[in-house]
């Protein structure tokens, strides 16, 4: 058996059981007196994850801000970084040197500090990354406190990550960096976390894959509403461009940053009239429920049966 026989999700079930560890959150957090500490790490190679047409500074940028992601989804401050690299000994040293450029870009941006890590000979190029950051504890949001009879939401826009993906699957190379081009949401997690959010993580696997492992987590199920959902212009273009439905741009691909969380529903209206006064983007696009995951479109209510983007996976294999 190999691991693309598998796919991610179950690879990870494995090592669960194998270590006795539940891998609930974005970030694994302990108590530090009147805070929680937060820690995660993420890893990229350049051959699965860094088109030949994206710069090395946003590749870059793009390592330190899946990084800090999982912070944002927390809710929490990101203080510190560490970077380990595995390159191959006749790898270009200026690609090496504006990569770096692009994560001290990302990191003065949301006030981290890089404070070590490794590199080793290796076979290509991969990058592993580890943030640190901490929450105060009344503040933190957490993926279990996802609960039926409350409104989910998004912040800011959904697709344009896949459908730079799909530009430049179709020989369009300024896809690629759109692909790439994200941001953690670390201003935007800590002020909904104040403003009464209390269940969070982020898209980086898509709105389909997140809803289904929050099912499996909480057992909440959840209710997308076809009509509400703020597909980015970009994916609007692509989707009538290539004739890719908008579901698959916007919803079952992975790489999307933003942050998926729901709120109480009568917390609602006062909710986004503050977001709007701060210039933080929310989007209302379901609710939770005690039923399955569905979809309403045009109507009509469809279990989803996608299950969004997975590592591993033949079909999502480069």
């Amino acid at each position: 058996m190999k691991l693309l026989d598998l796919g991610e999700r179950s690879i990870i079930e494995k090592l669960e059981k194998l270590y006795g560890t539940v891998v609930e959150d974005d970030s694994f957090y302990f108590n530090d007196g009147k805070k929680f500490v937060l820690i995660t790490t993420d890893v990229i190679t350049k051959k699965t994850h860094i088109p030949d047409d994206v710069r090395p500074e946003k590749a870059g940028y793009f390592f330190a801000s899946l990084n800090l992601s999982d912070i944002a989804a927390m809710g929490g401050n990101s203080l510190y970084f560490l970077s380990s690299f595995s390159v191959n000994p006749e790898f270009d040293f200026n690609y090496f040197m504006e990569f770096n450029k692009g994560i001290k870009k990302c990191l003065e941006k949301y006030d981290t500090r890089m404070v070590g890590g490794d590199t080793k000979e290796g076979d290509d190029f991969t990058a592993a990354g580890i943030a640190l950051g901490n929450v105060s504890k009344k503040n933190i949001m957490l993926r279990k406190n996802f609960v039926p009879g409350q409104v989910l939401a998004v912040t800011n826009y959904l697709g344009k990550n896949g459908a730079g993906y799909y530009l430049w699957k179709n020989g369009i190379k300024e896809g690629a960096e759109k692909m790439l081009e994200i941001e953690p949401r670390i201003l935007e997690g800590k002020i909904i976390s104040k403003n009464g959010v209390k269940a969070a993580m982020d898209l980086s696997d898509g709105v389909f894959s997140s809803i289904l492992q929050l099912k499996k987590l909480t057992g909440v199920g959840f209710k997308i509403y076809y009509d509400k959902l703020p597909f980015h212009p970009l994916a609007l273009e692509v989707s009538e461009e290539f004739k890719i439905s908008l579901e698959e741009i916007g919803l079952n691909f992975g790489g999307e940053y933003e942050l998926l969380f729901s709120i109480n529903k009568n917390l609602w209206p006062e909710f986004k009239e503050k977001m709007k006064k701060k210039e933080i983007i929310v989007n209302e696009i379901g609710e939770t429920w005690n039923g399955e995951n569905i979809m309403v479109k045009n109507g009509k209510e469809v279990k989803i049966n996608y299950h969004g983007y997975e590592h591993f996976e033949r079909s999502t294999l480069l």
